[in-house]
Parts: C-alpha cells; structure tokens; sequence
C-alpha cells in the first residue's frame, strides 16, 4: 500500500466528521491504556468500561451513550475468575440491561495455548483482529501477558504498539492495561502520564491514557477516611486525552466482589465502617 495523500480542498471546504468515540475521548480505531499498580481494581475498571459501552449504564458519571459491542482478550485471571465479576458486576444492572450484556459483551480467556504474542510476526494481532471486526472496544489485559519482548526497550515497545494499532484498524478503538512503575507508586504519582512501567513508548504513542491510583494517605486526611478503609477508595481519571476536553478526575468505592461505584468524597465520612469490598484479590 502506498501513501495516500489528505485531500485538502475537502478538508478546507468542509470540517472532517469527528470519529465516533467509543468512551470519552478515546476514538474509534485509535489505541488506549489504562495505568495503575497491581491490585489497585484495574481489571475490574476496564469490565466495567466495556459494560458502560456494551449497555449504557453509567458507572462513572460519563452520560448516556449508544449501546455497543465489546470484546474484552483476558490473559491475567481464570474463568471462574472472570465470571465471578461479571456476576457480581451484573447485580448493578436492570434486567434490560442484561440482556445488552448478554448480546454485546465478549469474554475471551485467553490461556498459554492461544496467539498471545504481538510481537510474533503479526499472527496474534491477525486473530484478534479476526475475533475483534464489527465490535467498538476491544480490551487487552495484559500488556505485559501480550508480549514476550522487554517492555523497557523501546524497539519492542514500538512493535507492540504498531501490531495494536494495526488492531484498531479493523475498526474497534484498542485499550491495553498496564502497570505503573514501581517508582512513580512509591511517590503517588501513578496519575502522571509517564507513570506507566516500561518505556516511555507505551504511553507517548497511546493517544488516551487512563489511570487509577489508590486514595493516598494525605488524600484520606482531606476526606476525613479512616485508614483502615482507605484503600477502598481509588481516583480514576485520564493523564492524557487528545480528542477530548479535561475532565475532572472521578472517585470510586470498592464495594462487594470489588466493584467500583462512584462515590462523592465529601460523603466519605458517611461510607466509614461499611462493607467497602469482598474477598477476591483486584487486578
């Protein structure tokens, strides 16, 4: 294929169409991540992303928006695992909603026998393109479990990301999970758009980055939480969004089975000594 020139007399004529955008600011075709140390509830945000997007009911405060069709490339938990959260996560859910569910998500476990390689020649990302034409999102978690090269290495790092977007492509927007860095967790910085784990690659090419940091100790102390319950409560936001206006970052409770519902700070005092999570271990 040989480049192709942008025609500019249609451009200065008329505005382009904006691309649909599958989540706020994160565009149909273009690739995403969401950032944010282990255990933290990343894999339980990301399910319930693609719920928000497969039914329409809002977990996060973002609006209504058009049903669509989901496909989540789970490498990181086991069946029973996945489907415990969906259980849990379906209990939030009308029955209409369900039945979205049931019609527009899909729950792939991906296990050590299956593609999981992008950096294999292009034969992982032909079978999740395969599996991921005609859908509006598609979730791989994890990166790291999608590659065998060094995630420092910024050569690597770029093969990945170009086998992702040649994903995206095939018309779904593409949103990989990773982990902050070890050093950015240490100083509360996960919500920094460099606190990503490995080279810088992996953000800077990311065109929406998303992060989820547990509420730290001084955050605590401004919402008058107690420390024992204090990391129940977790701050999502985006550290990098091209396509959209800034908006404010959003609280979160852990509640049973580890599912985030959005909470309003100064009403922390009021969830003190409540059931803040269950007993599953969050990703």
């Amino acid at each position: 294929m040989s480049y192709q020139y942008l025609d500019l007399a249609d451009c200065i004529s008329r505005r382009p169409q904006m691309p649909e955008q599958i989540l706020p600011g994160l565009i149909r075709g273009i690739v995403g991540s969401i950032v944010a140390p282990g255990a933290t509830g990343k894999s339980m945000l990301a399910l319930e992303l693609g719920i928000y997007r497969a039914t329409g009911h809002d977990w996060l405060g973002f609006g209504q928006c058009e049903p669509g069709r989901v496909i989540v490339f789970a490498a990181e938990d086991p069946a029973p695992i996945l489907g415990g959260r969906i259980h849990d996560l379906a209990c939030h859910l009308s029955p209409d909603e369900r039945e979205l569910l049931k019609e527009n998500l899909f729950v792939v476990p991906v296990t050590s026998g299956m593609p999981r390689d992008l950096l294999d020649g292009g034969r992982t990302a032909d079978e999740i393109r395969k599996h991921a034409d005609g859908f509006d999102l598609a979730i791989i978690d994890t990166i790291s479990r999608f590659h065998t090269g060094d995630e420092n290495k910024r050569e690597d790092a770029a093969r990945a990301m170009r086998q992702l977007e040649r994903i995206g492509e095939a018309g779904p927007a593409v949103v990989f999970l990773g982990h902050t860095s070890k050093a950015a967790a240490l100083a509360g910085q996960g919500d920094l758009q460099q606190a990503a784990r490995g080279s810088s690659v992996w953000v800077d090419e990311a065109r929406w980055v998303a992060f989820l940091a547990t509420c730290s100790t001084d955050e605590a102390k401004t919402y008058d939480i107690d420390e024992d319950v204090r990391r129940s409560f977790v701050r999502f936001g985006l550290s990098k969004a091209n396509y959209t206006e800034p908006r404010p970052d959003i609280w979160l409770r852990r509640d049973y089975g580890g599912v985030l519902l959005k909470t309003e700070m100064q009403k922390a005092r009021k969830a003190r000594g409540g059931k803040m999570g269950g007993d599953d271990d969050w990703r």
